[in-house]
């Protein structure tokens, strides 16, 4: 059950996902001992296995006389069924121009892994790329990054260099961590556009780090790699004036 779950949220039906699982094992098949080990009638099998070409899990052979299908790697499947949420993400921001009409809409979206963390910084510099220089702000509240895996590490320091690129003014709070000590180093962060301050540990230390821009308050968990977007103003304006009450303080 658990596998034919994982081949519905692949974009398969049920039948589809039936079909592809009987003709996995096998180097290649016709409809009619695909219909067998599915317990589908051959008509049914014939339409449901073209269905599973068409979305790229299977290979159709035609011979003199009959046709063979070929099951595509599961590997193959999932690196298909990646590159069409990819390219559904990038359609987004327009499809939610479409959706808002006159009135703003509140949404929370959840993300996992470093390729759901991608999109959500994607979303930062999609926003901010068309905005005037100086509104091209971020406030936020960083993690230390001793519970970071590596590539996420890696990653966050590519997405400074994004952010240099585009100009993104960054205001932010962190711990006094040795893991953060670098982001303080005024040759490292010369031309960056940033404004910092760190609170002693025993005060202020997160392995969550939290962004605020535009409409958008994003929520990122360095241990889990797991990251929530919420688009809407009111939380946002919240969320910027819980940022200037600390700053203000701490800054004093």
């Amino acid at each position: 059950m658990e596998l034919m779950e994982s081949l519905i949220n692949l974009g398969l039906n049920e039948k589809e996902a039936r079909v592809y699982l009987a003709l996995l094992p096998l180097e290649k098949a016709t409809a009619y001992t695909v219909a067998t080990r599915s317990g589908l009638k051959k008509p049914t099998a014939y339409v449901v296995l073209d269905n599973l070409v068409s979305k790229g899990f299977a290979l159709k052979i035609p011979q003199k006389d009959k046709h063979y299908f070929l099951p595509k790697s599961p590997k193959e499947c999932i690196a298909i069924a990646r590159e069409k949420f990819s390219n559904a993400a990038e359609m987004l921001p327009e499809l939610l121009a479409l959706q808002k009409g006159p009135q703003e809409k509140a949404s929370i979206s959840f993300y996992e892994g470093l390729d759901g963390i991608r999109e959500m910084y994607k979303n930062v510099l999609e926003v901010m790329k068309n905005k005037p220089e100086e509104n091209k702000n971020l406030v936020a509240f960083y993690a230390h990054t001793k519970d970071t895996p590596a590539n996420f590490r890696k990653y966050l320091e590519e997405m400074v260099e994004k952010f240099r690129e585009e100009k993104i003014q960054r205001k932010y709070i962190t711990t006094k961590h040795p893991t953060v000590k670098k982001y303080f180093d005024k040759k490292l962060i010369q031309g960056l556009h940033v404004e910092a301050q760190a609170l002693p540990e025993e005060i202020y230390s997160s392995n969550i780090s939290i962004e605020v821009y535009d409409n958008f308050t994003q929520i990122i968990s360095h241990r889990y790699i797991q990251g929530i977007l919420i688009e809407n103003p009111d939380i946002a304006k919240v969320m910027k004036q819980i940022f200037n009450l600390v700053w203000n303080k701490t800054k004093k």
